[in-house]
């Protein structure tokens, strides 16, 4: 093989690699997944033992907060792909909560 063929066969395995985690859910579940995704991966401490974490949409958290909702991001995911959708809504709805509270 040559260096284009690599080049390709790498490019698809990162295309289809990236299918999203929640891919078990309605596609009106995904969206709303997605959209507090993109929120919550905003938040990264610019430097170790910062408390604040502002969010791209200017809301801020402490960092504690930030590793929670991560972590029900990834409850998400798993609820989604054993099935659960009901659970992964509810997850999500607190997860809205939290940033509709935040938000400025």
């Amino acid at each position: 093989m040559n260096i284009a063929a690599y080049s390709i066969l790498g490019s698809l395995y990162v295309m289809a690699s990236s299918a999203p985690a929640h891919a078990g859910c309605s596609p009106p579940l995904n969206t709303e997944i997605a959209s507090v995704e993109r929120v919550v991966a905003s938040l990264r401490p610019d430097k170790p033992g910062q408390m604040r974490v502002t969010a791209a949409d200017g809301s801020e958290f402490t960092a504690g907060q930030a590793q929670w909702m991560k972590g029900q991001l990834r409850g998400i995911d798993r609820s989604c792909a054993q099935g659960d959708e009901a659970t992964a809504a509810a997850t999500l709805r607190t997860l809205q909560g939290m940033l509709h509270a935040h938000n400025k």
